[in-house]
Parts: structure tokens; sequence; C-alpha cells
């Protein structure tokens, strides 16, 4: 257990927040004004189930088991697959990427229709949408014509954009559903429909795969996904509704097993990005899912191994001899721990996001953070010291030092979960 209790503090009304991820759950003991008094940590036991193991432990901290003091929240499957189709990476694209990252799923692409060509990989839900709401609409009436969507792999077919169009699109695809328009009569960006079917869907694919809907009726309704309440937390620490204080542009990243999220201030990314946030936005999310230390550790692996600067890297990591280190992982004999892969997580995740590489990735100047946060179980063993030799190698000589802060209380998480307030984005 981690006490983090105040002698002086007397907390009448203590709640619990739980966390289910793909190997730890988390337990906080929350007491008045969101105050983290006290966390367990307890390993999932996969022999006796999700469902058995969360009530038991309800049942063990909460006084006769009140659900009403529990809150939950889960990434457990890594998140829901989103391939996203639209009429602009601009405009449309980047309005229904901001939306599925902030439900809390991952989005595996995004292209154009004049990018379209099929895709291979599958994807829990392909996400087709474009344009504002108006009646003449012939240049998107004629892509959605021409759309194959037999060259795609997925589960669920939607369509969110121009609403005129959505006869033409379910005629064309019967199978498909149809959700409200994000960008309606204005390219402006509203948190709404496709946030709203997206995390119905994360939730009911958690719900499915692990076992969830053996939870108590009460409980299993109100779970929701581990990266919204992540963002969540991050909204709250930026209108200084947080212990955390941030002052200035700020990078926060969520390292764990299958992805590392980031997410940011967009006044970090560059004016010449091809790729930008949705308009309106004052943050954004990103998720690099093939950065992990568990389920992605042999993608983390390979990168690290095969990048151009992993001299550079190791100089600023490894205590041993590096050349025995840079000769071992080169011929793939090396072994690396966990914290080794989670400070690849940090290095890789750096360069492709100073780079814009990655499917609607913008660029980001990092000569403009002031801050950077480290949340997430892998990040835990972290040293700041270290951090700070790794990010030196992105920063041009003279432009200052971010600070760097490990969130080793999971605030964030316990800020997000707490929070009854939304943030405008």
């Amino acid at each position: 257990m981690v006490d983090t209790s105040n002698s002086q503090a007397q907390d009448t009304d203590i709640r619990f927040a739980i966390d289910i991820g793909s190997t730890v759950i988390k337990v906080a003991h929350i007491g008045n004004g969101d105050r983290l008094v006290a966390q367990d940590f307890y390993s999932r036991d996969f022999k006796v189930g999700i469902a058995k193991q969360v009530e038991s432990l309800i049942d063990h901290v909460s006084a006769a088991g009140n659900d009403d003091n529990v809150l939950i929240c889960s990434s457990a499957n890594g998140g829901l697959r989103v391939g996203i189709i639209c009429l602009t990476k601009h405009f449309s694209g980047a309005t229904l990427r901001n939306e599925v990252q902030s439900a809390g799923a991952n989005p595996i692409f995004v292209k154009t229709f004049d990018e379209d060509g099929g895709d291979p990989v599958f994807v829990d839900i392909l996400l087709v949408g474009g344009g504002i709401d108006c009646e003449d609409a012939a240049p998107l009436e004629n892509r959605l014509r021409c759309f194959k969507a037999e060259g795609y792999s997925f589960g669920a077919l939607l369509y969110s954009g121009n609403r005129y169009l959505a006869d033409i699109f379910t005629g064309l695809f019967p199978s498909a559903s149809v959700i409200a328009n994000p960008l309606a009569n204005a390219l402006g960006s509203r948190t709404g429909s496709v946030f709203e079917a997206v995390r119905r869907a994360y939730l009911d694919d958690l719900v499915h795969k692990e076992g969830v809907s053996e939870l108590r009726n009460n409980l299993c309704r109100s779970i929701r996904p581990t990266p919204e309440i992540v963002n969540r937390g991050f909204q709250r620490a930026l209108i200084n509704r947080s212990s955390i204080q941030i002052a200035g542009a700020c990078i926060l990243m969520d390292v764990g097993g299958a992805t590392t999220d980031f997410h940011y201030t967009v006044e970090i990314i560059r004016d010449d990005s091809e790729n930008r946030p949705s308009a309106g936005s004052s943050i954004a999310r990103y998720v690099f899912t093939d950065l992990g230390i568990v389920a992605s550790r042999d993608s983390t692996l390979m990168q690290i191994r095969s990048h151009p600067r992993l001299y550079d890297f190791l100089t600023r990591v490894c205590n041993e001899d590096v050349r025995e280190v840079y000769r071992s992982l080169r011929e793939g004999e090396y072994s690396p721990s966990p914290q080794f892969l989670s400070y690849s997580c940090f290095f890789l995740g750096l360069d492709r996001f100073a780079q814009g590489r990655g499917p609607g990735l913008p660029v980001a100047d990092l000569d403009k953070v002031a801050q950077i946060i480290l949340t997430g179980g892998a990040a835990q063993g972290l040293d700041e010291n270290v951090l700070e030799r790794i990010l030196d190698l992105f920063l041009t000589e003279g432009s200052g030092n971010p600070v760097i802060l490990i969130d080793r209380n999971y605030q964030v998480w316990v800020d997000g979960i707490t929070w009854l307030g939304r943030a405008p984005v």
C-alpha cells in the first residue's frame, strides 16, 4: 500500500477508485476534496477472473460493499482500434481523430478519400466522415459513391459526415450505422456524437472481452475508459483545479504495457505542420499503439534496436559498457529491463512527435515545451535525471530545459476519475 495520508486531515466520507489494467488492479482511497489518502496495488488473478477479483476488492475496502462509493475505469483491452476515412485531414479528419482519442480509443490510420486504397490491418470500427451539413455536396457525394469498404478489415462501419448524404451511404452499405456529423454547420470542434458512439463501443468491447459483464450491474454500468480518465485529469490540471501545477506548454505521457499516450497542449505544434489538432481545441491526444513495455515489448525493442541514434540514446541511459550493449542490441542478444523499455518509449515517442511520423500525428516543436509529466505504471521506476539527458537530444542549444515531473501517486488518474466538471478543449 502507498499511504499519502495527512495526519491533520479528517476524512469523513471515503470513496474508492479502481483502475483495471492488463496486469495490475489499482485501488485508490479518496477523501474530502478529492484528496488521495492511500493506494493499493494487486496483480491480476486470471484464475479467479476479473469480475470476482474486483468485487472481492470492493467488498474488502468499501463498508458493507457500498457500490455507490466506487468509481471504476479500465484499459485492460489496450483500447478500441479505429480507422478513419475523411474528406480532409485538416478539418474533418482532425475532428474525428480528436473525438476518437478523447473517448479512449486508438486511431490506427487517418486517410482521405483521395488516398483510399484499402488497408489490411483490422480495426474494430471504420469511421467515414467529412463536410459540413449542406445539401449541395457533390464533391463528397462523388467520393462516397466511389468508396470501397471491402478493401478494409473492420468489425463495424460508421458514417459521421454530411447528414444530407447519410441515406446515400447506407444505401451503398446497408450494414453501416449513422451518427451525427461533429462539424454540423461549421468547421468547428465539439465533443458529441462520435465521442459517445466510440466510448460506448469501447466499453462494449471491454465488457465482452474481459468478462466485466459479470460484475454486479451497477458496477458494470459505471465503468469508463482509462485513457478518457487520464485526459480529464490533464484538463483539470490545466485549469488549476489539481494539486499538479502546470505552467506553460505541456506534454503528459502515459507509458503503459500496450501503448504510450501523449496528451499535449496544442501550442507546441509547428505552424507548418500538415496534420493539426481539430480547430478550436486547446489540448489533444495521440496514441502510439506500437510502443509499450509488455504487449508491445517486441515492437518497442525492434524500433530502438534499429534506430539511427541508438548509440546516442544508450550513452544517456546505460550504466553498463555502452559499446557492448550497443552490439548485443544490434545483434538481438540483449534482454532489456522494463525500465530500459520505458526509457525507449519516452525516446521513440518524442522522436516521432518531433518529426510527425505517425498516422495523423502533427509535428511538434519540442523547444516550446515547458513541462513534461510522466504517468502510468511503466513510468514509476524512471529517473528524472536520465529523462532530462534523453530529452536533451531533441532540444536546440540554449532553448531551455523543460521541467520533468513523474506522477508517482497517479494523481492525474485520481483527478480525472473524481472530476465532475469539464474543461473546454
